[in-house]
């Protein structure tokens, strides 16, 4: 979709995860609805700026020309669009279609992220924080850089699901969530360092307001976070106590710890608690 459809596609979006809170008694979730995810893209190479919407429905239609019920009623099936590629297909052709848009030989940032609440007035400023970074983006000309904001939501009644575990979102989530997130990808090693301190200011720029506005959420997705955030400091304390220990009594020559390069580690050194 254009971009002018942003404020459409924000209020939609809120629109609907407002409907899935598990809190109201009065509407229910279609478990096969899967979604949305919302993004929003700044493509360098042909100065302009899209949306897309990705919907997905897990349960095989009655009929592969129509939409599901579930999202024909949702205000996203109205939206003008350029063009759309909704069909009943494979998750790997899903996934395929997906990576097309994400060339070989580019230069991709880890992605960085952040936790939020439904709430209209921090999804707006999550989206605003994104075109103030654009503006940036533009005036110092980074080379073939395709820059996305993705609006994901996280519900109760999916965290619900299976055994309790550490992340620390099965207990007191009684609301929705929006992980956002940022991807970008590319040409020039000379702009790395620009390009991080760019998403490093939004993503701060937007955790500044959620902070301010009491509607941010200690969780970071660890798979969507920059190598300078602490995503298991999001846990909670007993959660990252409990993951410590397990280290220390399955690992105790810290293998996982110092041994392997890269990821995110636990912090576990002999003498800590």
């Amino acid at each position: 979709m254009p971009s002018f459809q942003a404020p459409k596609v924000l209020s939609a979006f809120h629109e609907y995860v407002n409907k899935a809170d598990s809190r109201n008694s009065t509407t229910t979730h279609d478990p096969y609805a899967a979604g949305p995810i919302a993004c929003f893209t700044y493509v360098h190479k042909l100065g302009i700026q899209v949306i897309s919407v990705n919907l997905v429905y897990t349960k095989l239609p009655e009929s592969e020309k129509k939409w599901p019920v579930f999202w024909k009623t949702s205000p996203f099936a109205s939206f003008w669009r350029l063009w759309s590629t909704c069909k009943t297909q494979t998750l790997t052709n899903a996934t395929d279609e997906m990576n097309a848009l994400n060339p070989p030989g580019r230069r991709q940032a880890p992605f960085s992220t952040t936790t939020i609440k439904n709430d209209p007035a921090t999804l707006t400023a999550a989206h605003a924080a994104y075109r103030d970074a654009i503006a940036q983006i533009r005036s110092s000309n980074i080379k073939d850089v395709v820059f996305t904001l993705v609006l994901q939501p996280l519900l109760p009644q999916w965290l619900r699901k299976g055994d309790a575990n550490p992340l620390g979102l099965n207990e007191g989530t009684d609301e929705p969530l929006v992980m956002v997130s940022l991807t970008v990808n590319w040409a020039l090693s000379s702009d790395d360092e620009f390009v991080e301190t760019i998403s490093r200011q939004l993503i701060e720029q937007i955790d500044a307001f959620a902070a301010a506005n009491h509607t941010g959420h200690p969780f970071r997705y660890l798979n969507y976070c920059a190598d300078w955030q602490r995503p298991f400091e999001g846990y909670g304390t007993e959660n990252w106590r409990f993951l410590r220990e397990m280290s220390r009594k399955y690992d105790p020559e810290g293998l996982f710890q110092w041994g392997c390069v890269g990821g995110f580690k636990l912090g576990v050194r002999d003498g800590e608690t």
